[in-house]
């Protein structure tokens, strides 16, 4: 009889042992897996953001790549702030996220990069008929440097996405062009070294 009632308790303790080991061992894999599922959500959250940053650059990052791709031609060194691009574009602060608007010190050069980064669609057109006209105006204008004129006429007005552009550089055309060239030559010349300017930030946007 106390054989029997030994056998039983035995085979209780093993029972509530292996009972005890399962549940352990469950909790313990749960763990693990929410640890690992934990994980896996910050690091595909990071990546999505960075992704995200990555697809929309700021007006001066852009202006960065131009400013690379010109590297000694790049004559601009001087940085206009909000109320000088709204004076010189009659573009409001209002109107964009970014801007980056950079012209020579020296009156006698006219090279400059405008770089602006819409908030939206409606003021993505406002921008736009801003900057075209101001280079409407400025080819217009009979006051200019006659060394200037040509550059002036092959001045660009570039748009791509939220983005609208102004692009009048790379320095000067080759002195032998512009000694003997046409004047139509000439700005060919022109509109070919701001293609370069065009080039670098659709690269960025890619």
């Amino acid at each position: 009889m106390n054989c029997k009632k030994n056998i039983k308790m035995k085979n209780k303790k093993i029972t509530t042992f292996l009972l005890t080991a399962a549940v352990g061992i469950g909790a313990f894999s749960m763990q693990i897996t929410g640890t690992a599922l934990s994980l896996g959500t910050e690091h595909m959250d990071s990546s999505v953001m960075t992704v995200q940053a990555a697809a929309k650059p700021s007006a001066s990052s852009l202006a960065s790549a131009v400013k690379k791709a010109y590297g000694e031609n790049y004559w601009p060194d001087y940085q206009l702030d909000k109320n000088e691009i709204k004076d010189k574009y009659g573009v409001s602060s209002s109107w964009y996220s970014s801007a980056y608007a950079e012209v020579p010190m020296i009156s006698a050069h006219v090279d400059q990069l405008v770089i602006f980064k819409a908030k939206n669609t409606a003021s993505k057109k406002k921008i736009l008929s801003a900057v075209k006209k101001y280079q409407k105006d400025l080819k217009n204008d009979t006051m200019q440097y006659p060394m200037n004129r040509l550059k002036i006429q092959g001045s660009k007005v570039y748009s791509n996405g939220k983005y609208v552009c102004f692009f009048m550089l790379g320095g000067t055309v080759d002195k032998s062009l512009e000694e003997n060239g046409s004047e139509e030559e000439i700005i060919k010349a022109y509109q070919q070294l701001n293609k370069k300017a065009v080039n670098a930030v659709k690269k960025k946007l890619k």
